[in-house]
């Protein structure tokens, strides 16, 4: 029912409002007006059968002093001129019945006395009436009257029936009249809003009809539809703009994609010669040192000291080239030949780079302590290679005749772990924090500390590899702290 209000007209939804809160203010009013009378209905008729009973009791007097039944019965037989009366009785002084009127049978009964006044009970009112002389209880009067309740209910409602049928027929003739100056107006601009629907065209305009409530929502209507017909040319043009901008990304992204296949493909091919440039260069290096150890164990009495001396720069040098060409190619394949992230426990590459120095590690009696490593998201292999090179690291810049103390720290940094590894070597001048992370850059001659200056390099590129970032803080002859970060273990 409510939703089909929702879908009627709106001239018919203000006739039907008009309609309906007019009849609903007259059944109130009416409603109010039955009730009302019917409450005073009620007194008058209590106020009429009290004076009857005092005019019964005056006249009954004579009858209950001289016992008079018949002059008793005379008095209420009268009743019948007032058809209301049901019921009629006259009691003595000791409330014993002494004469009784009923209109007809079905009101015949006679209750014992009850004090004065009266009461009602379903649709008629029971009034009690003492009976006295010169101070002196005679008796008591009971009558009983119906309040034809029923009959008054038909009339007020035949009446109220008739006067919502008028009601209601001037209320269609008024509404009829005036609905027109509400939904004209509204109307025209539900037209016009379903012509900008269908054509699209936001310059069209309501026409404003009246200067009331309706007239300014005409005014806003217009307004919107300016300000959409604004913002759609500026809309028109950006969507060009963007168009452009898009077409310009595209083309962009595609000569990108178009790079990072060549690049992918290129670093394969560098990959590939890298290793094929290794194979092929330590070959004919492992030939010049295996003949040149040979040449110097068969034939060593023929050279003099500097020969044997220029044998053995010949042997270091081949070996030093092997080494280079290793760690070359070791720098070259921590991006490519790495193994996916996953969750691990900083521990396992921390051991397993200890055990891998545990030679240089008895040897130099170090001592290397830390607190519990996290879980960390990292490849196990390039891990170890990591604590393996800043350890190695530790161990080999230490002062001749000192003991190595190597601490490993680790403090939380919302989503990384931040790790320090402490010495107290030699530590390094402040101009070359960056510098020892290039590749073959040394600040120490090979006599001094042999190495072929990657380690670092290495450390670093896996440390970007993880996602992380890796620093030196130290001061000459005061030991170094390396940093580097690890992100937490996913859960």
């Amino acid at each position: 029912m409510i939703k089909r209000l929702y879908n009627l007209p709106i001239r018919t939804k203000l006739m039907l409002l008009l309609l309906v809160s007019s009849a609903a203010s007259l059944l109130l009013a009416m409603i109010a007006i039955v009730v009302y009378d019917s409450y005073d209905y009620a007194g008058q008729r209590a106020l009429d059968l009290e004076t009857q009973a005092q005019i019964l009791g005056k006249t009954s007097i004579a009858a209950l002093s001289f016992n008079d039944v018949a002059a008793g019965s005379e008095y209420l037989e009268a009743l019948r001129a007032k058809p209301t009366i049901v019921v009629g009785a006259i009691y003595t002084a000791d409330e014993k019945l002494f004469a009784g009127y009923s209109k007809d049978r079905r009101h015949h009964v006679f209750p014992p006395p009850e004090p004065p006044g009266f009461r009602f009970e379903g649709g008629d009112v029971l009034l009690f009436h003492t009976i006295e002389n010169n101070g002196e209880k005679l008796g008591s009067v009971y009558l009983r009257a119906d309040l034809q309740r029923l009959s008054r209910a038909i009339s007020y409602a035949g009446i109220v029936v008739l006067v919502m049928a008028a009601a209601l027929a001037a209320g269609v003739k008024i509404s009829a009249r005036l609905q027109g100056t509400i939904s004209a107006p509204l109307m025209e601009i539900a037209r016009v809003a379903q012509a900008v629907i269908e054509k699209k065209d936001y310059a069209l305009r309501a026409k404003k009809i009246s200067d009331d409530e309706i007239g300014q929502l005409a005014e806003a209507f217009n307004l919107m539809l300016s300000y959409i017909q604004e913002r759609d040319a500026r809309l028109l043009a950006a969507n060009r703009s963007l168009q452009a901008e898009i077409d310009e990304r595209r083309q962009a992204q595609e000569a990108l994609k178009h790079n990072m296949q060549e690049l992918a493909r290129s670093n394969a091919e560098l990959e590939q010669f890298a290793y094929v440039s290794s194979h092929d260069l330590q070959e004919p290096l492992r030939m010049v040192a295996s003949y040149t150890q040979l040449l110097e164990k068969r034939y060593a009495e023929r050279f003099d000291e500097k020969g044997l001396t220029y044998l053995h720069y010949i042997v270091d040098g081949a070996r030093r080239m092997q080494q280079l060409i290793d760690d070359l190619l070791m720098f070259s394949r921590v991006g490519t030949r790495g193994k996916e992230l996953r969750p691990i426990s900083a521990r396992e590459p921390f051991s397993a780079a200890l055990q891998n120095l545990k030679a240089a590690i008895q040897e130099s009696r170090a001592s290397i302590t830390g607190n519990d490593l996290p879980q960390v998201m990292g490849d196990i292999t390039q891990l170890t290679q990591l604590f393996q090179n800043l350890i190695s690291n530790a161990i080999k810049f230490t002062k001749q005749g000192m003991t190595p103390q190597i601490h490993i720290q680790v403090t939380d940094q919302n989503e990384f772990w931040l790790f320090a590894v402490k010495d107290n070597g030699i530590g390094i001048d402040h101009d070359h924090f960056e510098r020892i992370f290039v590749i073959f850059q040394r600040l120490h001659g090979r006599t001094e500390y042999p190495g072929s200056g990657i380690g670092l390099a290495i450390c670093k590129k896996i440390i970007e590899r993880h996602g992380g970032r890796i620093w030196v803080e130290s001061q000459p002859d005061k030991g170094s702290t390396f940093y580097f970060t690890l992100r937490k273990a996913s859960r």
